[in-house]
């Protein structure tokens, strides 16, 4: 049976015009300043840091397909990271550590106060993860995960648990274990 092709016009339904109202008051509310729409109950509020604008649509188009998850901001660098942080008010900050701007220990340092901080890393480094770690990250998930596990990761640091992959986890211990001690540390 052979199939047929045709084309079709599609227009926009006549009830489409409160929906494009109604965001177009979103974007007039947000850039006066207005707090943006609430957040139901129950979902994740994550804000994702990175300097690559493709990298971050990749992360919000993962995220915005879970409906436990809202991506509630966007940012390039450290001072928009921190002005998204206190008007949006997130539960999770994702941080792509790769950003050769970013330096991932100052951003978590400055902004993990109030936020857990997940790492995506493609970072080899074991110092520059100890001091992400030490300066108040709490989950570190490698860039070749399956993207999959990444709605999990920030489920685990949102609810307070802390997440290093296996192969990160071996790495740390044989950087802390070659480390000398050093009393009252």
């Amino acid at each position: 049976m052979a199939h047929q092709s045709t084309a079709t016009t599609i227009s926009p339904a006549p009830h489409a015009a409160p929906q494009r109202l109604a965001t177009v008051r979103s974007i007039e509310h947000a850039r006066r300043g207005r707090s943006r729409p609430a957040t139901p109950p129950g979902v994740i509020r994550v804000l994702i840091v990175g300097n690559h604008a493709l990298t971050r649509a990749g992360l919000r188009r993962l995220l915005d397909d879970d409906a436990g998850l809202a991506v509630i901001g966007e940012a390039a660098n450290g001072d928009e990271a921190a002005r998204e942080l206190r008007s949006a008010e997130p539960d999770v900050l994702l941080l792509d550590a790769g950003c050769r701007e970013l330096d991932p220990a100052d951003l978590t340092r400055a902004l993990s106060t109030r936020v857990a901080v997940l790492l995506l890393t493609d970072c080899e480094s074991c110092d520059t993860l100890l001091a992400a770690l030490r300066a108040g990250a709490t989950g570190v998930l490698p860039k070749d995960s399956h993207p999959a596990h990444l709605a999990s990761a920030v489920r685990t640091v949102a609810s307070g648990g802390a997440l290093l992959p296996a192969g990160t986890t071996r790495r740390l211990i044989r950087e802390l274990v070659k480390t000398p001690s050093i009393p009252g540390q």
